[in-house]
């Protein structure tokens, strides 16, 4: 019986020891494959090839791909962890800081060359992860077992300044460092860390716990101050909660009385430049508004101007037509009234074989029949043309003096000055004179005319 008992104690502590091993040799191996990995993924990354560095760190952030021939559910409940799950806290923190910077290099090449790079199905998914913020829960599956809690605090400061850079709306990264906080100050047990030398395996058995405030040393202290500035200072004011950041500055158990008015002092500023941001903002949305009306408003007097001058123009065209018509209805009336006179001066110039000769070698125009000459005018038309004659006479003197008033000055002095010359006697005599003989002479000049018409 105790012989039994000694059997089983010892197979015990052999295998014990033999799971030690192989677990200590499986880390130590890990190790060497982060370390060598990551010294590879950095020097691409310096050397700026970045589809390199990207495909060089993907293989220990990720879990490995499950087989075709295995049910896939299954797969994903009992699938292995990524390598970098079970590395150490300071090769853990390396690579994650490296894969953000990796993703925020790529995010930051731009449509053209993240494209041309990366290929257009995955440069966006890529953007995705940093937009959407879907890499923070990669990390926390990955590589701590699905714990916000357990994250470092430098990955998460990390995580958060990514999401501030690239994601349009920070309500996301709000709730995430909302959680990390919250669940951060439980009292976890780390395991992962002890079992990096032979003397720590126990540590599996015994975990030892993490205090409370999440701050075990001055580095963990100073990257949670961080994270405490990033929340209050930059996440809700991005969310526009001025009044919740204040509160939670104020409540803060890791702020001294010193960084606490510190903090609050600053808060205060980044409000302020928000006020003036936004009242700069809406000053030049207005002006530019008022612009856009100003230029709204010339451009309608400009066509309103413009179709007054068209208006102008059809009326002043329609004036000339109109004129240009009467000037030649008159024109027609001389050419109708003179032409016979002329014709019958040569007819009683001409006699006997000239006037035959002239008939028949005359124009063909002078061989017009009688019947084919137009009426003379009425008494009518004809006061009609001369009222319009006249009409257009005063139309267009008032014009002249409209557009020259030296015209009507001098249209004045003309008429002061006639009237002066009348005033006088022997300047009435000398008209009365003169008018006489002229008179005198057309009648005889008349009476001649009718005697040589009737001869």
């Amino acid at each position: 019986m105790s012989g039994t008992y000694t059997e089983s104690i010892l197979t015990d502590s052999i295998s014990s020891l033999s799971s030690s091993r192989t677990i200590r040799t499986t880390t130590k191996g890990s190790s060497s494959l982060i370390s060598k990995t990551y010294k590879q993924a950095s020097n691409l990354f310096l050397t700026r090839r970045l589809p390199e560095a990207l495909q060089v760190v993907e293989p220990i952030i990720a879990p490995p791909k499950p087989d075709d021939d295995e049910d896939h559910q299954e797969q994903i409940e009992h699938r292995d962890p990524a390598p970098i799950a079970s590395a150490s806290k300071s090769a853990r923190v390396k690579v994650w800081n490296l894969y953000i910077t990796l993703l925020n290099a790529i995010v930051e090449l731009g449509p053209e060359d993240g494209k041309a790079q990366f290929g257009t199905a995955q440069w966006r998914a890529l953007v995705a992860k940093a937009r959407d913020g879907t890499v923070w829960e990669d990390v926390v599956r990955n590589g701590y077992h699905g714990r916000e809690g357990r994250v470092d605090t430098d990955v998460i400061s990390n995580l958060a300044t990514l999401l501030l850079s690239h994601s349009p709306t920070q309500t996301l990264n709000q709730s995430r460092l909302e959680t990390y906080l919250a669940t951060s100050g439980e009292c976890t047990f780390d395991i992962s860390d002890r079992f990096e030398t032979s003397s720590n395996v126990s540590a599996k058995f015994h975990p030892t716990p993490v205090r409370a405030s999440g701050t075990n040393t001055p580095r963990d202290l100073n990257s949670r101050l961080k994270i405490i500035e990033l929340y209050a200072l930059h996440v809700l004011p991005r969310n526009e909660e001025w009044d919740y950041a204040q509160e939670f500055i104020s409540m803060s158990d890791l702020l001294d009385e010193e960084r606490r008015e510190l903090f609050l002092q600053t808060l205060h500023s980044l409000k302020d430049q928000k006020q003036e941001d936004d009242y700069r903002d809406a000053q030049i949305l207005q002006s530019r508004q008022e612009d856009l009306e100003r230029e709204e408003r010339a451009a309608e007097d400009r066509r309103l101007a413009e179709t007054k001058l068209q208006d102008e123009d059809q009326l002043q065209e329609s004036s000339n037509k109109q004129q240009h018509r009467r000037s030649d209805s008159e024109k027609d009336y001389g050419i109708e009234d003179i032409t016979p006179v002329k014709k019958s001066k040569k007819q009683t110039n001409l006699s006997g074989r000239d006037a035959k000769e002239h008939q028949v070698k005359g124009p063909k125009f002078s061989q017009r029949p009688s019947n084919s000459r137009k009426p003379p005018l009425g008494m009518y038309k004809r006061s009609m043309l001369i009222m319009n004659a006249f009409q257009q006479l005063v139309l267009r003197a008032a014009k002249s003096m409209s557009e020259s008033p030296a015209v009507l000055l001098r249209t004045l002095l003309f008429l002061i000055a006639l009237l002066l010359a009348l005033s006088r006697r022997d300047t009435r005599d000398w008209l009365t004179r003169f008018s006489g003989i002229g008179w005198n002479r057309l009648k005889r000049t008349v009476g001649m005319g009718v005697k040589v018409s009737y001869i």
